[in-house]
């Protein structure tokens, strides 16, 4: 199933996201464990499909410290990468798909790389990963 993300980029470095998706309800973050309120974030996720294993991920994650404001499978996604993430942002993806159970595309931005957009698509064959660099 191909489920294409369209996205239009901001190029400025000052904010995070540095991204703004076309449907802006879509787009979840991931705080950290035990954050503060007003806390940037660390992780964004523009999110769509469905993960069929969101409840023994979501309670793994609530565990570890983790809160939830919805019940949407981008937030469980985007902390998930943010509970795995090895300091390599695409290594991080790729481990959180490996963990998904369904069929779902995503977009992934991290707060210390700004510049970088994950794609992922899982529930496939093959679960490619790719990195674009928004630099100019």
């Amino acid at each position: 199933m191909n489920m294409p993300i369209a996205m239009t980029f901001q190029r400025t470095p000052t904010s995070f996201p540095n991204f703004m998706p076309l449907d802006p309800a879509r787009t979840q973050f991931s705080h950290g464990p035990n954050s503060h309120p007003g806390s940037l974030p660390r992780v964004a996720v523009l999110h769509k499909g469905n993960v069929d294993n969101h409840h023994a991920l979501r309670a793994e994650l609530q565990e570890r410290g983790y809160h939830f404001a919805t019940n949407s499978d981008g937030e469980l996604i985007a902390h998930l990468i943010d509970a795995i993430h090895p300091g390599n942002p695409l290594q991080a993806v790729q481990r959180a798909l490996a963990l998904l159970q369904g069929q779902s595309t995503f977009a992934v931005q991290f707060h210390d790389h700004p510049y970088r957009l994950i794609t992922a698509q899982s529930g496939t064959a093959q679960t490619p990963c790719q990195l674009i660099d928004m630099r100019v």
